[in-house]
């Protein structure tokens, strides 16, 4: 999504990567068109039907794609919007909820398909009744577009207070749309300086957004960055001296290590927030550890008997991933599992309770996706409770020698600070 908006960002960086990301969104499109069901719904892993709000976050994207000139099937993108208006007329009435009715409306108010009576109906009988702020903020940019400011400024409003209500921890399941108190912060700055709204207050929310954790899942990126874009859309001189040089623009700069030292100034009266991000891997083993979360990843032979030490070249084993959650939760994780560079996945499937007899203590869980690839397992579960589950696959040692043995790890896709991690180490395969 922010791919679509963010070249002046990659210009600042030295990137001159236009042609990259013109074919990764066009990648991107060509793969999510092959997840869209007959009904012109769309499938988190695959093409299927259901998830109303995931069908509007995709129409979303599809049609900021269109809007800047990516090309999206003409077939493709009319059965997403029909998608999203049969499903806005057939929406049950709520209370507490229409997460997905508000995001739908907007979506089909971009591109003229909303009914104007939807859009007052939703803001002047259920304006307080929508679940999250981002939804009223949805709504409210769905008025703006078609020139109702007085009913989106009223529900830019009911955003702002919803998000001054929402001070103590979150909740430890996952919400339905895939969001979080900070991910709706920054969709709510996006779409009211988008919709030219005076009704927030923006320093307070960008002070918000820049004194949130420092991992952010891939929904709070996002809607950081198109909030990022919509503050920078027209960018003036700044205050701030890179090396006794103006900075022009965003300062969004890339250093290599080795580099020569820089002097980053603030030249002005007011305090300015400077983010450095790291990239790099570790230099040093890393240890089990983690937070929310434990994992653990043991081999098996196929009699069952436990194995620890080094493997011989062609033994098959069986290796179990035991993820063990810390509280009574609900998340959508991602389990990854790096193989050391003498392995490789022997066959592509899950094993199941039973598939070997002295394995029947296995008691795997279904995942809801998994891919077996050169180099990883990687598997989508979603998980509710506090009880431990585990998944099984067999591996081949098909290369003799020493190899550095990546840690295992598991993750909350939507709340990346819990996750966990097993250690690292080494693996020998005799020949």
């Amino acid at each position: 999504m922010p791919l679509l908006y963010l070249s002046s960002v990659t210009d600042a960086m030295g990137l001159t990567e236009t042609a990259r990301i013109q074919e990764r969104i066009d990648q991107t499109v060509a793969r999510i068109l092959t997840r869209q069901a007959p009904n012109g719904a769309f499938g988190l892993w695959r093409a299927q039907s259901g998830d109303f709000w995931l069908d509007a976050y995709v129409s979303d994207f599809l049609s900021r794609a269109r809007a800047s000139d990516f090309a999206v099937p003409d077939l493709a993108f009319r059965q997403a919007m029909d998608n999203l208006k049969n499903r806005v007329n057939y929406a049950p009435d709520f209370d507490d909820g229409g997460e997905d009715i508000a995001y739908a409306l907007m979506v089909l108010a971009r591109e003229g398909a909303a009914a104007v009576g939807d859009l007052r109906y939703y803001a002047d009988v259920k304006g307080g009744d929508f679940a999250t702020p981002l939804a009223a903020a949805q709504l409210g940019a769905a008025l703006a577009m078609y020139g109702d400011q007085t009913r989106a400024d009223r529900m830019f409003t009911i955003a702002v207070q919803k998000l001054g209500q929402r001070t103590g921890p979150e909740s430890p399941l996952f919400r339905v749309d895939y969001g979080t108190d900070l991910r709706d912060a920054a969709g709510l700055l996006s779409l009211a300086v988008e919709a030219g709204s005076n009704a927030i207050d923006r320093e307070a929310l960008i002070q918000r957004i820049s004194d949130s954790r420092p991992e952010l899942s891939t929904q709070e990126q996002a809607w950081s960055l198109l909030a990022a874009h919509a503050m920078v859309a027209d960018p003036t001189a700044s205050n701030v001296l890179l090396d006794d040089a103006p900075v022009e623009g965003p300062m969004v700069r890339r250093f290599l290590n080795g580099d020569a030292p820089r002097t980053i100034t603030n030249n002005g009266s007011t305090a300015t927030s400077v983010t450095l991000t790291t990239f790099g891997k570790p230099s040093e083993p890393v240890d089990q550890g983690g937070y929310g979360y434990r994992i653990e990843r043991r081999y098996y032979d196929m009699d069952g008997a436990e194995v620890t030490g080094a493997v011989a070249l062609g033994d098959r084993l069986v290796t179990v991933l035991r993820v063990i959650p810390a509280e009574e939760t609900g998340a959508r994780l991602m389990i990854n599992d790096p193989l050391p560079a003498g392995f490789e996945i022997d066959n592509p499937n899950l094993l199941r309770s039973g598939d070997i007899r002295a394995l029947d203590w296995l008691k795997p869980k279904q995942a809801e996706h998994t891919e077996f690839r050169a180099d990883r397992f990687l598997a989508a579960v979603d998980h509710r409770g506090d009880k431990a589950f585990e998944l099984a696959y067999i591996v081949r040692a098909i290369s003799p020698g020493a190899f550095h043995h990546p840690a295992a790890v598991v993750e909350d896709m939507y709340r990346p600070q819990y996750r966990a991690r097993t250690a690292s180490g080494q693996l020998t395969v005799a020949p």
